[in-house]
């Protein structure tokens, strides 16, 4: 039969850990543009020269993993789900402004990746 030391001392970081994460629970982070046409752009079809419409919406399916081991690895060092989740956001981001149709102008510089605590 396995013996487990320190059984009280595990208690306690499992019950600091939960309290952390419960502390962290009303976090959210938002990727997206603010260019007043940016929702058109992404969501109608058309054949772009440079980049594509879904602009956000592929890159965000294409990384779901990478992103998610992102958020793992950042919480795991930062103990902080709101960093982790700024640091994917961020990686989203600069993904999506790589095939934003327009190379230079207001579209690519409206991107934005926020980090918002609900109360």
């Amino acid at each position: 039969m396995a013996v487990i030391k320190n059984v009280a001392r595990l208690n306690a970081r499992l019950k600091a850990l939960i309290a952390h994460s419960r502390k962290n629970d009303n976090v959210e982070v938002t990727v997206g543009y603010t260019a007043n046409y940016a929702v058109f752009v992404h969501e109608v079809k058309r054949n772009y020269r440079n980049g594509e419409w879904k602009y956000l919406e592929t890159p965000a399916r294409k990384l779901v993993k990478e992103l998610g081991r992102i958020v793992w690895k950042s919480v795991k060092v930062t103990k902080n789900l709101g960093t982790a989740l700024v640091l994917a956001g961020l990686r989203l981001q600069a993904e999506s402004q790589l095939l934003v149709p327009v190379r230079t102008g207001n579209l690519k510089a409206s991107a934005f990746t926020r980090k918002k605590t609900n109360q």
